[in-house]
Formats: structure tokens, sequence, C-alpha cells
């Protein structure tokens, strides 16, 4: 499965916030953090829409979204709310306990899900070097420069929607691109991002 994600996704390098693809096409990849679109009322929600076809439709260069669904792995989540109980105001503690409950028993009865939204943006240079380029470079540097050109774009159109972009970096574009690329799987143990030169 490896050998056939290479051929059709060949990563030759990976830097602090991009990567390159194949001989001379660069990406990087941000998160979108969405707004709660079903609870908004009927107006806002086309508002919504209206602000969200505008926005696509004034794009000069082509945006992927990825919608990923990953299951919540829930004993790790209460565990971490459980050690922040001291930092939380001692009327609220029994609400935590109750929550945590809760959590416990939905969680008991079907799977909990979280949807994540990425857009990734590629830029296509024009060298015809046969090894992977290194930052620093001028394609490289260049690469750099247009992509968070375009992630400017993006998030000044999305920001009056509510949406709100970040990009991933090093040790999650890393994680991301295993993900996404390695079945699903989670990362080898010991496995850390770390740039080569």
């Amino acid at each position: 499965m490896a050998a056939r994600v290479s051929r059709v996704f060949p990563i030759r390098a990976i830097g602090p916030s991009i990567c390159l693809v194949g001989k001379d096409r660069f990406s990087a990849v941000f998160e979108a953090v969405p707004v709660n679109f079903g609870l908004r009322s009927k107006n806002d929600q086309e508002r919504l829409i209206n602000g969200y076809t505008s926005f696509l439709n004034g794009l000069s260069f082509p945006v992927e979204i990825l919608v990923r669904s990953d299951y919540l792995r829930i004993d790790e989540y209460l565990g971490e709310l459980k050690s922040r109980e001291e930092e939380i105001e001692p009327h609220l503690r029994p609400s935590l306990g109750d929550y945590i409950e809760f959590l416990r028993e939905t969680a008991s009865v079907q799977h909990l899900v979280r949807r994540r939204f990425f857009l990734i943006l590629s830029w296509q240079g024009l060298d015809s070097r046969s090894r992977p380029l290194r930052r620093g470079e001028v394609l490289w540097d260049e690469a750099e420069m247009e992509l968070e050109r375009r992630r400017g774009i993006v998030a000044s159109g999305l920001k009056p929607l509510g949406v709100m972009v970040r990009p991933l970096e090093r040790d999650d574009l890393f994680r991301f691109l295993h993900a996404s690329l390695g079945g699903g799987q989670a990362l080898p143990k010991g496995a850390t991002w770390a740039w080569q030169s």
C-alpha cells in the first residue's frame, strides 16, 4: 500500500511549514476551525452560504478541502479533563464530574467522532533538478512566500464567516501526512519530525 501511495503522492521533502511533492510541486496544509452551522438562525445560515459561495468564486487558485473524521479516544480526553479539575472553581467541580460521567455513558453506547477540516494549497514551480530541494534555496523560498500569500487570501476570505485558519507546522504537518497517507494508523512509536539537511 505504501508503495502505491508514494507513486500517487511522492513526498520528497518536508520543511517547517510546506512539503515538496514530486519534482516541483509544493503543498501547505491548514486546519480550518468551522462555525457551528446548525446552531445558527435561518438568516445567518443563508448569509454564511452566500458568503462561502462568494469566497469560493473569488479564488484564483485551487484549494483542496479535506474533511477527516476521527474516532475520539475518550479515555485520554477524560483523563485530561480530570487532571484539570484543580484549575476549575470549586463550585463548578461537581458539574465537571457529571459531565465526565455523561461522556463516559455516551461513549459506551455510541462512538464519538470528531470532524476536522483541512485546506491544502499547492504551488507548482518550474524546476528541472532531480534532487529534493532544501530550505534556503530560491525555489523553496519562492514556494513558501507564494503559499503564505495564498493562505492570507484564504484566511481573510473565511474570517468574516467566523472560520479561523491555522497552518500545520513541524510535528502537526508530519502527523497529518502520516495519518492521511499511512492509512490512518497511529504514528510509529518514537517517530519524530526533524528537518534533514
